[in-house]
């Protein structure tokens, strides 16, 4: 009798008898339902980024991606000034110097609030002359969080200056 130097191999899925073992005829029904998992849990995301989409895009972003440039052209011809914008308790100021540190005084100025991360709370506002080239407005906003207010003076009917200033209202 010959003895076998092989080692002896054994397969745990194969019974005594050779039959397959039970459990394994379960293998295939584990990988689609694996992939069912993954499908469910795709489709929840996609709803979750779907609903929960503010809607907030730029308008026309074709045509001020086009003119981008004369934007920057505009903002680099703005005049020397000397400028602080700040809101605090709830009062937007804006106080305008010229490049020798003299306040401006008869300006047009103009605040348009935007609220970055949620479409519908935006509109305009004047900020009125409060002395020595302060200009100010109270802003009653209806959410607390990020807000971005977009300034705007106007003076000698054709000096013009714009600035941004983000801020966070308690």
């Amino acid at each position: 009798m010959t003895q076998n130097s092989s080692p002896s191999v054994s397969n745990a899925s194969v019974d005594g008898a050779g039959k397959p073992h039970p459990k394994d005829k379960w293998i295939p029904f584990y990988f689609v339902i694996f992939f069912v998992v993954i499908a469910i849990l795709d489709g929840f995301f996609v709803y979750m980024a779907v609903s929960t989409q503010t809607g907030v895009v730029t308008d026309h972003a074709y045509e001020r991606g086009l003119n981008f440039n004369a934007l920057l052209d505009e903002t680099r011809s703005q005049p020397d000034l000397q400028e602080t914008a700040l809101f605090n308790e709830g009062t937007l100021s804006w106080q305008l110097n010229d490049q020798h540190g003299a306040p401006i005084t008869d300006a047009s100025v103009q605040a348009s609030i935007q609220r970055p991360v949620q479409d519908g709370y935006d509109f305009d506002i004047a900020l009125t002359h409060q002395g020595g080239g302060l200009y100010s407005a109270h802003l009653d906003l209806p959410l607390k969080g990020l807000w971005k207010a977009r300034l705007h003076s106007t003076w000698n009917t054709n000096q013009t200056y714009r600035t941004q200033l983000k801020f966070i209202s308690q």
